[in-house]
Parts: C-alpha cells; structure tokens; sequence
C-alpha cells in the first residue's frame, strides 16, 4: 500500500527515545529572582497562575529562597527558588485553618493525546520552623497537605492527594500517571498542572518545586508467533511505539544469528505463506536488509506518513541468515501493529 511505501526511507533512522518532556513555563519557580533567604508574595510567579481564594496578602502564592535559612534542611531540588502556596486564616491563631484550599496553575502548550502516558512528577516541600526573622512570625510547624492534579481542557485527569508527609524541612517527589488510550473526549484539549495546599491541618504552607511532565507513547502491538529456529533458539521480534503520523515507533529483533545477513519484511496485508520450512506472515511489499549486530540483535525505527487509515493492521518480520536453520534461514515471530482508532 502506498502509506508503506512512504514508510520505507524511515525503517532505517536512528533509535527514538520514546519518553518526551512536555514544556512547563517557570518549571522550578526561578523567576522573579529573588536574594537568599527571601520571599516574593506580591503576584503569581511568572508562567503560573492562581487557583481558588486568594488575596495576596494573608493568602498568597510567589516563591521564596530558602538559602542561608533552616527552613530546610538541605539545597532544594533544583535551583534557589521554590513556588509558594501560603494561607493564613487567622493570624491571631496561626494554628487554625478553613479547609479552603487554593494554590497555582498552569495550561500548558501541549495538547492531551490519544495512546499515550502521562507521568508527572512534583517535589513538593514541607517548610521547617525558622526562629530568625522575619520567617519567625510564622507558625510553619505542621502540614496542612498537598494535592498535585493533572488536567487537560480544565478537568481533572488525574491526581495525587496528599499521599507523602515530607520531613520537616524536606521534600518528598509526588508522582501522578494517567494512560490514555486509542480515543478520549478529552483528546486535543490543552494540557494543564495544578499544585494545592488543602488548608486541612496546621502548617500555612506548602512548597512546589522541578515540576516535569512526560509523554511515553503507547499501542497495541500484538504477538503472532511463527517464529523458526535458528543457532540461538527461536528469534524475537518486539514492537513498540504509538503508530500515529509522524511519530517514531521500534521494531527489536533479538536471539537472532550474531553479526549476521537479516531482513525486515513488512507489510499492510497478512500473507501466511510457506518459506523454506517456515511461514512468511507479511506479504514481501518492504523488504529491506537489516543485518543483526554481535550480540544477534537489531534495532528498526519507523514513522509513518498522512494517510493511513485509523485502525490499520501492520506486520512485519525477520528473516536471517542462520548455517543453523533448516534452509540456512530462521525467522523471527511477526507482530501486527493497529494504528490508533
């Protein structure tokens, strides 16, 4: 089919890394620069926004530098800065508090995708006592809890609520995973982070910081066996990666013949044809060299090209020359990859 066609000139690019960072503004919360042992309280860091009640005053958002302070115990996870969630409710009784939780936000650029994982991480800090001014007048003993939400067209995908008690002046890595899969009514919405403090018990303040979200396409890749033995056993071939346009997916063939002749066939048609003892699954409409390395391995990377049909079956399979074999060749199993619905 022409969509394989134009797949051809891709089968031999360099090895993907599958995991992609999506791009948060202000990540770590190093803007406004600030001097150590300060804070900024005065607007939301730049990139992020409000969430819930605030009045930048008593309640507030900003970051702060915690250096030549103990309000933490060691550097903090990347950078001077942290981002600030402070609420206050009385200041006449530091230790009473609302329940009326608040923090940042922030839309990202990145948009939710279909066959994809999602995994965001946060460390989220647990700001210690300082009996120096001016952090003194602040009961930070205590920690009112924290919830780390992962949204996309401002509903909530998935969240991490206060499942960590950081040390005092510590911090603690909050971790939220979210899978899609071929299709969700969410998808093509703009992705967004939301970092709380839940104002649920004594402590006024949580700290944010490294925040980093991860892409790690996924799909169905399945297994159909009729692999042939060769000097190693049976070869095997592992597919991966997302099947959608433009993006890179991998084919890995091991236990093959070391540093030997090998072919990738492959194909939109399943063909089940007898070869040299063996079954060619794939109709031969690629056929490209692709010779195994030492270690009886090797690796293909592809993408395919703007129209190929949504739900589209692939299959591909090695082919190696193997003294070993019946006929001289052995042949991996073949997979079948379906594109995305």
């Amino acid at each position: 089919m022409r969509f394989l066609i134009l797949i051809a000139p891709l089968l031999l690019a360099a090895d993907p890394c599958f995991a992609s960072s999506i791009a948060i503004q202000n990540a770590s919360f190093e803007l406004p620069a600030i001097a150590p042992g300060t804070f900024s309280t005065v607007s939301a860091p730049p990139g992020w926004q409000g969430y819930g009640s605030l009045n930048f005053g008593n309640r507030t958002i900003g970051v702060l530098n915690p250096a030549t302070t103990v309000l933490y115990g060691a550097a903090v996870p990347d950078g001077s800065n942290v981002g600030v969630v402070f609420l206050l409710d009385n200041p006449a009784q530091q230790m009473q508090f609302a329940s009326l939780e608040a923090g940042l936000r922030q839309t990202l650029t990145s948009t939710l995708q279909t066959s994809t994982r999602y995994t965001l991480e946060v460390e989220v800090g647990n700001i210690a006592v300082d009996p120096t001014p001016p952090h003194n007048q602040f009961a930070f003993g205590g920690f009112p809890g924290y919830r780390v939400d992962l949204l996309a067209g401002g509903t909530v995908l998935a969240s991490d609520t206060n499942t960590l008690l950081p040390s005092e002046g510590g911090f603690a890595t909050s971790t939220v995973l979210f899978e899609v899969g071929a299709s969700h009514p969410l998808a093509g919405q703009p992705l967004g982070i939301r970092l709380v403090n839940l104002n649920a018990a004594p402590g006024i303040e949580v700290n944010f910081d490294d925040v980093r979200l991860d892409a790690t396409p996924i799909s169905s890749w399945s297994d159909l066996g009729f692999a042939k033995a060769g000097v190693a056993g049976l070869p095997s071939l592992v597919g991966s990666g997302p099947l959608t346009v433009g993006q890179l997916n991998q084919l890995v063939l091991t236990q093959a013949a070391p540093a030997s002749p090998a072919w990738i066939v492959a194909s939109a048609t399943a063909l089940h044809a007898p070869l040299f003892g063996g079954v060619l699954v794939p109709a031969p409409d690629i056929v490209l060299y692709r010779p195994t390395n030492a270690f009886g391995s090797a690796v293909t990377s592809f993408a395919l090209s703007p129209g190929v049909p949504a739900g589209a079956s692939l299959y591909f399979q090695h082919w190696i020359l193997d003294p070993a074999a019946t006929d001289s060749l052995a042949a991996s199993n073949a997979v079948r990859g379906t594109t995305p619905l």
